[in-house]
C-alpha cells in the first residue's frame, strides 16, 4: 500500500453548503390533486353497482372524516342522503366502502 502514487486534490477555500436544501415525499403524499379526487368520483358514479347512492367515507380539509351515503352530483357539491351538500374542493380524500 506505500507504493501508491499520491493523488493532487484542490484545497477548498469556501464554505460548503450542500446540504441545506431538504427534500420530504412525505408532505407530497398528503396533497392530493382536486383532477385525482374527481377522477375518484367520477369512477364512484360509473360504477356498476351504482344505482342511485352509494355509501363513501370522506376526508375533508378540516380533517373530518365523514361516512355518508352520497346520491349525486351538482355544480361543485357532492348531495348527500340526508339532504346536504359537500364542496368538492373541501374534499381531501374520498373512498367507496
Amino acid at each position: 500500500m506505500k507504493d501508491l502514487p499520491k493523488v493532487f486534490s484542490k484545497p477548498i477555500e469556501k464554505e460548503l453548503r450542500n446540504n441545506t436544501d431538504l427534500f420530504y415525499s412525505k408532505l407530497l403524499e398528503n396533497k392530493k390533486d382536486t383532477k385525482n379526487i374527481l377522477k375518484e368520483i367520477d369512477s364512484i358514479f360509473q360504477s356498476r353497482d351504482f344505482v342511485y347512492k352509494s355509501k363513501v367515507e370522506i376526508t375533508t380539509k378540516d380533517h373530518d372524516i365523514l361516512h355518508v351515503v352520497i346520491v349525486g352530483k351538482s355544480g361543485n357539491s357532492l348531495l348527500t342522503m340526508d339532504g346536504k351538500k359537500i364542496r368538492i374542493t373541501d374534499i381531501l380524500d374520498i373512498k367507496k366502502l
